[in-house]
């Protein structure tokens, strides 16, 4: 098995099935879209921004240990995502969170050649975090400068401009990724990471308790517990998107879609 293939496969899916549930006041999806979030944009953002991973976990594979910089494929992926589209920027939180995962189970498929040990995945990604390095840390501040820049072309197209933000970091140097998310854990996003990525995982043990009916409808029923919890829509569906390739990860021959 080529787990660069693999991994692209399960990027792409996890990204473009998450938003196909039936999940009522989500910013966007299948039904009642806005016009920064179509559901045709959810996939072409998860096909386009799904190579960077690829080219990860390649140069993890070729250089035999984590890279010195591993989320200039978050900047990457972000760049790509709106190749022949508008809208915004739809899949930010999930590929920030897919970094780690991906990168994870790449240095695991070294040591063991499995990728399909989701405890040890979850368990990998605190040190993938502090083994960052400050290269990391600028690519990061470029991903979320980008984002910015995606959503204000966005709301500039639809007459409603934003005001400039400031610089993330507001001029601290960090020597790595870790030490950076420390200042910031009131985001959702960071805290997910920081702490072993506790709703993703949770998701993904619903989703795998739930398949009756397939993943999809487990994963609209997993999305009406977390929301009132996380307290944010799109929050929830990023953990979503993270349960789902958990799953795909772990199970690659199991009837998930009934």
């Amino acid at each position: 098995m080529d787990i660069r293939r693999e991994i692209l496969r399960n990027v792409i899916l996890s990204q473009a099935l998450e938003p196909m549930g039936r999940k009522p006041g989500i910013t966007s999806r299948l039904a009642d879209a806005s016009p920064g979030t179509k559901l045709e944009y959810f996939i072409i953002s998860g096909v386009n921004s799904a190579w960077a991973f690829y080219d990860l976990v390649d140069r993890i594979l070729r250089e035999g240990k984590q890279p010195d910089c591993i989320f200039d494929t978050a900047f990457e992926a972000q760049a790509a995502s709106v190749r022949n589209r508008y809208g915004s920027k739809v899949n930010y939180g999930q590929i920030l969170l897919l970094v780690p995962l991906v990168a994870a189970q790449a240095l695991i498929y070294l040591e063991t050649e499995g990728i399909d040990d989701v405890d040890a995945i979850l368990e990998r990604t605190g040190q993938v975090l502090r083994q960052t390095t400050c290269k990391d840390v600028e690519f990061l501040e470029k991903f979320i400068g980008l984002g910015h820049e995606l959503s204000a072309r966005h709301h500039e197209r639809m007459g409603r401009p934003k005001p400039p933000r400031e610089r993330y970091f507001q001029g601290k140097t960090y020597p790595n990724v870790w030490e950076s998310f420390t200042d910031y854990l009131h985001i959702h996003a960071v805290r997910e990471m920081v702490e072993r990525y506790q709703h993703s995982e949770r998701v993904y043990r619903f989703l795998l308790h739930n398949l009756d009916d397939g993943v999809l409808p487990a994963s609209d029923m997993i999305y009406t517990l977390l929301v009132p919890e996380l307290g944010r829509h799109d929050i929830a569906a990023d953990m979503i998107a993270c349960g789902l390739y958990l799953a795909l990860s772990a199970h690659p021959e199991t009837v998930l879609f009934t």
